[in-house]
Parts: structure tokens; C-alpha cells; sequence
């Protein structure tokens, strides 16, 4: 498996969902819309080839990745417009945060580099 060239398909993830979310949730002047678009920006600066360079980093961001990718599309089709959607919409977007903390924080404290 060649690990080292899986940082393009996720940025093309990051920006087919960065592109849907902001056309389904445009609004412009709130604070929001730049809070929901902030996983898929953070996903698309990630990946990059210095951070897939070996199998233990691969899959500790491919993990987070994939996570937050597959969260996208139940922000796009399965929250229905209520009184309660903005709960559910938050309760994503925190739990595609704290995926991509997660993995950060994992690299950051328990990932020794020995290259």
C-alpha cells in the first residue's frame, strides 16, 4: 500500500466537502458559517506529505480524516430544518473537532519520531 500519496485524495475530500457545506449553509455574515467550515479547512492544511510520511502517522490522521469526511454528508442531507437543527449541527461540527484534536494531540504526546 502506498501510504505516502493518501494526503491528495483526503485534501480533494476536504474541498468537495468544504464546497457542499458552504453551499447548504451559506450565510455570510455569522460566525457560524466560518465555525462549520473550519474542520474541512483544517483537513485540507493537514494533509500534506510531511504528515503521511510513515504507516503510524498515516493512520492516526487517515482515522480523523475519514471520521470527519463521513460526518459531512449528515450535516448536507440528514439534519432537517427545526427548531433543534442548530444543536445537531453544533454536536457535528464539535465531534468533527475534537476528532481532529484527538488525532493532533495523540501525535503531540504519545508519537515519538525516530526518524
Amino acid at each position: 500500500m502506498n501510504y505516502k500519496k493518501t494526503y491528495y485524495p483526503v485534501k480533494a475530500l476536504a474541498v468537495l466537502s468544504l464546497v457542499a457545506v458552504a453551499i447548504k449553509y451559506w450565510m455570510p455574515t455569522e460566525i457560524g458559517f466560518a465555525f462549520m467550515l473550519l474542520p474541512y479547512l483544517l483537513l485540507y492544511f493537514l494533509a500534506n506529505a510531511n504528515n503521511y510520511r510513515n504507516k503510524r502517522l498515516f493512520l492516526i490522521r487517515i482515522i480523523a480524516a475519514l471520521f470527519t469526511i463521513i460526518l459531512a454528508p449528515v450535516l448536507i442531507f440528514g439534519i432537517e430544518p427545526d427548531p433543534q437543527a442548530g444543536i445537531g449541527i453544533m454536536f457535528l461540527l464539535i465531534v468533527q473537532l475534537a476528532a481532529i484534536s484527538a488525532s493532533e494531540f495523540i501525535i503531540l504526546f504519545f508519537y515519538a519520531d525516530n526518524d
